[in-house]
Parts: structure tokens; C-alpha cells; sequence
């Protein structure tokens, strides 16, 4: 079989053997591939100074006959973050790692949009939205006009309740963190535009609620804490 080329981001390197890497990538058209990097640990290897997260990607591989693919070239392109913003965006990564599985198609461009939505923001409240973003695509958390329990809309006063991970009205949920209409205003807005501010407290609060979510769905990243 061929060479096989696409468009990548790298998601994680996990050493193998004396000198190589396995490396889990998000591509555009093939989704979640794991490959091996054949001597990608060595000095001298052409593929070790590519294989980096927060990079535009071109790979190439072959496939195995049984089993893992074998990396054949890589070309490193341009970062996607400024220097500032890698700690948030290898958060931003490792949470793309643990939602998109191996042979799942979706990926790539749901972790590009969130790269591109976390640029222009201030690191504490990109890194939310880019998150949330992230989590809406993923369908794990719902629109914040409507209670999550019941479907039907918030009240007008904006009267809503966060509790176990889902945004509720207060017939659905006693009691629990409130969530303004501020706040989810704001959220709504910081999605859309960056030149949007929120306070500390709503930066807060929106972390919170994402750490919720992902604690809910089983995933100990806490990628909402300062």
C-alpha cells in the first residue's frame, strides 16, 4: 500500500523502545490515528524537531497490515499560538486527546476552531470558551437559554441554577451555584466576539462549570482550574 498524506495535529508522543515514538494525531480527512515514529527519539532524526504539539501539521504514513501505521515524513508549518498561550493551548489538547477516539472522524477542525477562539483572548477566559466550545460540539453541554432537565426556557428574570454539571430552572434543581443572566450573556458573547471582557468572578464560575461537566462525563483533566 502507498503513502498515505494528510493534514494534522499532534495530540501526544508516548516513547517506545530505545528510539521511537508512538504518536497520536488528529488529521483532516482520517480522524484519530496512532502511528509509529520510527527513531523519532534519535539526535539526528529528521522527524523528532517536527513532532511537536501547537504546530500546523503535513504527514505522511503507511499503513500496517495488522495493526499500527508507520510515520514516513512530516513537515512542520507555523504555531498556531503565540509563546503566551501554549499552556492554555496544551490544556485545550489534552481535552481534544480524551474526547476524539481512534477511528473517530471528527477532530481536526472542532481542535482548530478552539486554537483559532483561543488566540485573540485574555488566557483565563479563552481558555473557557475555547473549552466550551469544544464541550458544545461534543454535545455534552446544551444552550444556556433553555433548562438542560426539562428543555423548556429560562425565565425571563434569568433565574437558573448550575448543579451536577447541567444548567437547570429552578422547578428542575432546588438549589445549586446561581447563574445569572450576566453571566450567561457574557459566555455567549465571549464566544462570538474577543473583544468581549468578563469579570474574575464569571471567569471563575464558567471554570467551575466546565470542571462539573468534565467530572460528570468521567474525565479528571480539571481543565477549568487556574
Amino acid at each position: 500500500m502507498g503513502e498515505i498524506r494528510d493534514r494534522a495535529l499532534l495530540l501526544r508522543r508516548i516513547p517506545y523502545g530505545d528510539s521511537s515514538l508512538v504518536i497520536h494525531l488528529l488529521t483532516e480527512h482520517h480522524g484519530v490515528l496512532s502511528l509509529m515514529a520510527r527513531g523519532a527519539r534519535r539526535a539526528k532524526s529528521p522527524l523528532r524537531a517536527a513532532l511537536e504539539p501547537l504546530y500546523a501539521l503535513s504527514v505522511a504514513w503507511r499503513a500496517g497490515r495488522t495493526g499500527m501505521g508507520t510515520l514516513t515524513d512530516i513537515e512542520r508549518h507555523e504555531p498556531l499560538l503565540p509563546p503566551a498561550l501554549a499552556g492554555a493551548g496544551l490544556q485545550l489538547v489534552a481535552l481534544a486527546a480524551a474526547l476524539y477516539r481512534e477511528g473517530d472522524p471528527h477532530g481536526f477542525v472542532e481542535l482548530h476552531r478552539g486554537l483559532h477562539l483561543l488566540a485573540p483572548r485574555p488566557e483565563d477566559s479563552g481558555l473557557a470558551a475555547s473549552v466550551w466550545q469544544l464541550l458544545i460540539e461534543s454535545g455534552w453541554v446544551g444552550d444556556l437559554e433553555h433548562c438542560w432537565g426539562c428543555g423548556r426556557p429560562l425565565a425571563d428574570d434569568g433565574a437558573a441554577v448550575w448543579h451536577d454539571g447541567q444548567l437547570c430552572c429552578e422547578r428542575c434543581c432546588s438549589h445549586g451555584m446561581p447563574v445569572s443572566l450576566g453571566l450567561r450573556r457574557g459566555m455567549m458573547a465571549h464566544l462570538v466576539q474577543n473583544n468581549v471582557r468578563l469579570s474574575a468572578a464569571d471567569v471563575a464560575a464558567w471554570r467551575r462549570m466546565i470542571d462539573d461537566v468534565l467530572m460528570r462525563h468521567g474525565l479528571r483533566l480539571r481543565l477549568g482550574s487556574a
